[in-house]
């Protein structure tokens, strides 16, 4: 709905959001104009940008590739609109993160007997990380070796990991060591 695109162009930044739903973009247009921040913003497909090559110094995509059907052509499409030296701030579902791991494969999966009925990961994380309107939202995680794959076009790649914070663990969160939730995995890779 805009939240991270409204402190870019509070910070300055000249902002273009693009969403695939009119509802989204309303939103957006009038939060920015709630704040009286200037901002263009256009409905379209991520998998089909309408902008011409090298437009943008700068895309940012928090949470929407691992939901789109053809990511890597998503991907593709956002390498084509930036800049030479440009920079792509992507935020994708990892499938080695501590929610994947502990909510979905142990805590949903095997405790609660969903993935001994037949559900895949994806359509746990559909049902119970995903709410909202549709009924089945498509999603997707990733490891390192497929985001990397995904992202083979961009000379340099650097991943960072950040895990949950202890609040989402409620009652058990209390219990478990501040090394948990300090740990972060981060590094780059020139391709």
């Amino acid at each position: 709905m805009g939240t991270d695109l409204l402190q870019y162009a509070r910070g300055g930044a000249i902002c273009t959001g693009i969403d695939l739903t009119p509802r989204s973009i309303e939103i957006l247009r009038h939060r920015f104009k709630l704040y009286g921040v200037p901002g263009m913003f256009v409905i379209a497909d991520g998998e089909r940008l309408p902008f011409p090559e090298n437009t943008f110094d700068v895309v940012y995509s928090n949470g929407v590739l691992h939901h789109t059907p053809d990511t890597n052509g998503a991907v593709k499409e956002i390498h084509r609109v930036l800049r030479p030296g440009g920079i792509a701030k992507v935020m994708l579902y990892y499938r080695h993160s501590l929610n994947y791991w502990g909510e979905i494969m142990l805590h949903r999966g095997l405790l609660r007997g969903q993935l001994l009925r037949g559900d895949t990961p994806e359509q746990i994380m559909g049902r119970f990380v995903e709410v909202g309107e549709e009924t089945d939202p498509l999603v997707k995680v990733y490891n390192r070796s497929q985001a990397r794959q995904l992202f083979k076009s961009f000379s340099t790649i650097e991943f960072e990991v950040d895990q949950l914070i202890r609040a989402e663990f409620y009652a058990l969160g209390q219990m478990m060591p501040e090394s948990i939730f300090n740990a972060r995995e981060s590094g780059s890779v020139g391709t």
